[in-house]
C-alpha cells in the first residue's frame, strides 16, 4: 500500500538561564509578543511552484533541450514513504550495528515486510531499448537501479529487488504526469498498466552483471540468455524467455517466480550482509544547486532528472527516441506511477572493449573511482569505493559498493530508492547554472 509523504516540524526547547523572576516573565511577554506579530505576518502557505529551465543549447546536440514540467493539480504517491518518519534515528548504516530491525540496508527505510529482508537479493535484467518495452514493469520497487552501456547508443538497467516484492496495488493509484512533453512534441499516452505482478521485460545478460552480482552476497542474477562468450562468467540462477517469438518484449519474470527464486537461493544458517551505505534525512553538507539533470547517452537515447521539492525526490523523463528532443514521464506500468529517485549517482569507471558489443566495467574488488551524488535538489562529488574495509577483511565476504568524501568517511544517502549511471572517465558532468546540470556520456573506444 502506498504510503503518503510526512512533513515533519521539530521544535527544540531552549534552556532559560538563570535569572531574577522578573526578568523571565518580562522577557517571556517579549518573546510571545514577537511570535505573535511574525505569525499575522506570515503569507498563507502554498503548494511550492515547479519553475520552468531553460537549457543551454550548445551544451548538448539540440535533441536534448527540450524541458517538460509534471502537470498541476495531480498528486504524486510514492511506492514507499522517501522521508524516515519522526521516531527514525537521525542516521541509519553503514554498519550492520547501525541499522534498526527491520529497516531495508539498501534504502535506510523500514521494510512493510520485515521477513522480506532475510531473503537474499534478486538482480533482474530489464531492458530499455526498444522504446517499445517502455513502460517498464518493476522499476520503481527496486532500491537500487543500474544503468549500464551496452554499445550502440543504447543503454540496459540491472535492477535489485530487495525487502518489499514489486506489487499492483489493490486500487487504481493516482499516476504520475502524462501530459505533452513538449510544445510540438508528441502527447503522452496513458501509461499502460500490467494485468498481473510481473517485472520486465527481461532481456540477455552483460558482463558488468559480474561485478554487481557479487557485491550482493548470495544473490541471485536473473535473464534472458546470454552471449557464449560472457555466460559462464555470469552464473546466472534462473532465465527467463518470452512466450511470443515475434514480439521481443514478451519475457516477463512473474513476481510469485522471483520470490520462489529467493526463497529456493536461501540456505541454512545463512548470514549476507547487505549494510554498506549510511542515510541520513538531511545532506551532511552544503552543495551547489541541481534541480535538474540532462542525460546523454546518444542522440536517441537521453533523458532527464527533475528534482520536485514537494515529493522530495528526482522524477524521471525519458525521450522519444526518435531525434525530436521532446521528453514523457517514465513510468512504471505496474502502478502507473512515475519514476521518482532520492539518490541519482553518477559512477565513474574504466571501460574494456572486449568486442564492439561486449564491454567489461573495473568494479571488482579492491576498486575505487569518483562519483558525483545529486540528492536534495543539490549535487555532491564523492567516490565510490569496493576496497575491503574491517568487514570484509575479517569474514572474506563482499558487500555493496559505498559511497566516501575526499576524506575516505562515509558519505551520506538521502533514504530511499537510488538510480545509478555507470559512466567512462572521459564522461562529464557540466554545471550549466541555474540548478542545471548536464551529463555527458562518451562511449568506450572501439564500442559499436
Amino acid at each position: 500500500m502506498a504510503h503518503k509523504l510526512r512533513f515533519h516540524v521539530i521544535i527544540r526547547e531552549s534552556e532559560v538561564l538563570t535569572m531574577p523572576t522578573k526578568k523571565i516573565v518580562f522577557s517571556l511577554m517579549i518573546l510571545l509578543f514577537g511570535l505573535g506579530a511574525c505569525q499575522a505576518a506570515a503569507p498563507a502557505a502554498s503548494q511550492p511552484a515547479v519553475e520552468k529551465i531553460s537549457v543551454a543549447a550548445a551544451s548538448l546536440p539540440t535533441a536534448a533541450v527540450a524541458v517538460t514540467q509534471p502537470a498541476a493539480g495531480l498528486e504524486l504517491v510514492p511506492t514507499a514513504s522517501l522521508e524516515p518518519t519522526s521516531s527514525a534515528p537521525v542516521a541509519i548504516g553503514p554498519n550492520p550495528q547501525d541499522i534498526p530491525v527491520g529497516y531495508n540496508p539498501l534504502t535506510g527505510l523500514p521494510a512493510a515486510d520485515p521477513a522480506t529482508l532475510k531473503l537474499p537479493a534478486v538482480l533482474v535484467s530489464i531492458t530499455n531499448f526498444p522504446v517499445s518495452a517502455r513502460p517498464q514493469a518493476g522499476l520503481s520497487f527496486s532500491p537500487w537501479v543500474y544503468e549500464i552501456y551496452i554499445a550502440e547508443g543504447m543503454t540496459r538497467y540491472l535492477a535489485t529487488f530487495y525487502g518489499d516484492y514489486p506489487k499492483i496495488p489493490d486500487s487504481a493509484p493516482l499516476s504520475a504526469p502524462t501530459q505533452a512533453a513538449a510544445s510540438g512534441s508528441k502527447a503522452s499516452a496513458p501509461q499502460p498498466q500490467a494485468a498481473s505482478a510481473e517485472v520486465g521485460p527481461v532481456r540477455s545478460g552483460r558482463l558488468a552483471y559480474v561485478y554487481i552480482r557479487d557485491f550482493f552476497q548470495d544473490s541471485c542474477l536473473v535473464y534472458a540468455g546470454a552471449t557464449e562468450q560472457i555466460r559462464a562468467r555470469l552464473r546466472g540462477c534462473a532465465m527467463v524467455y518470452g512466450d511470443d517469438s515475434k514480439d521481443i518484449n514478451s519475457a516477463m519474470l512473474d513476481v510469485t517466480r522471483l520470490e520462489k527464486i529467493a526463497e529456493q537461493n536461501q540456505r541454512a544458517n545463512l548470514q549476507f550482509n547487505y549494510s554498506g551505505s549510511l542515510f541520513t534525512a538531511s545532506p551532511q553538507t552544503q552543495g551547489p544547486a541541481a534541480s535538474q539533470i540532462n542525460v546523454y547517452y546518444s542522440y536517441l537515447n537521453q533523458a532527464q532528472w527533475q528534482y520536485d521539492p514537494a515529493y522530495g525526490a528526482y522524477l524521471k523523463f525519458d525521450d522519444f527516441a526518435d531525434g525530436s528532443g521532446k521528453f514523457t514521464p517514465a513510468s512504471d506500468r505496474l502502478n502507473g506511477q512515475q519514476l521518482a529517485f532520492s539518490n541519482v549517482v553518477v559512477l565513474f569507471s574504466e571501460h574494456t572493449v572486449l568486442n564492439p558489443y561486449i564491454i567489461d566495467v573495473k568494479m571488482g574488488p579492491g576498486e575505487k573511482g569518483k562519483a558525483i551524488i545529486f540528492r536534495d535538489g543539490q549535487k555532491f562529488d564523492a567516490y565510490w569505493s569496493t576496497v575491503a574495509g574491517a568487514y570484509e577483511q575479517a569474514t572474506g565476504l563482499r558487500r555493496p559498493l559505498r559511497f566516501e568524501d575526499a576524506n575516505g568517511q562515509p558519505f551520506a544517502l538521502k533514504p530511499g530508492h537510488t538510480w545509478v549511471h555507470i559512466v567512462t572517465p572521459a564522461s562529464e558532468v557540466l554545471d550549466q547554472g541555474a540548478g542545471l546540470w548536464n551529463l555527458r556520456f562518451y562511449a568506450p573506444a572501439g564500442a559499436k
